[in-house]
């Protein structure tokens, strides 16, 4: 097979990784009270139609995506926890 292409941006339609980094730049640039920055993470987010609920730790997307807001250091949930199980 060919790999089949990209496809294209679109309208917006932000790509889950990219959301993620943005959402990690931002957790750090908060870490470092860098507000203007995280401001500006979340004015880019927003541009791309994800909104970011910091009273529930989740994003989501008018496209119907949601998922919770990752740690600066790009894990989720708080301290970092114990690694599971396995797996």
């Amino acid at each position: 097979g060919d790999g089949g292409g990209g496809g294209g941006g679109g309208g917006g339609g932000m790509a889950d990784h990219v959301i993620h980094e943005k959402l990690v730049e931002r957790e750090k640039a908060r870490v470092a009270r860098d507000y203007a920055k995280s401001d500006r993470m979340r004015d880019e987010l927003q541009a791309a139609g994800i909104f970011v609920k910091d009273s529930e730790k989740r994003w989501s997307a008018n496209d119907g995506r949601s998922g919770p807001i990752p740690t600066a250091s790009g894990g989720y949930g708080a301290g970092g926890g114990g690694g599971g199980y396995g797996g």
